[in-house]
């Protein structure tokens, strides 16, 4: 399971057992999905078994995706 939390106190958490990626703002704790669907596949946008999580300067969000042995992109939230 990978966790960051960004500027705004925001949480991203890698939700590897459920094959998405969860956000919980930071004036609530109830998480959304922002990224998969909870079903291990590969298309687009999908993950099998997430593990790492990354942003870069833009913010642009990178999910290590390794059941797919891939880094999944994601353009500004």
């Amino acid at each position: 399971m990978g966790i960051k939390i960004d500027s705004f106190m925001n949480i991203y958490v890698v939700d590897n057992g459920n094959n998405r990626i969860q956000l919980f703002c930071a004036n609530s704790n109830t998480g959304i999905t922002i990224a998969g669907d909870g079903t291990a596949n590969s298309g687009a946008t999908q993950f099998n078994n997430p593990r790492g999580i990354a942003f870069d300067s833009a913010m642009n969000m990178y999910v290590g995706d390794q059941g797919n042995n891939r880094v999944q992109k994601f353009t500004k939230l």
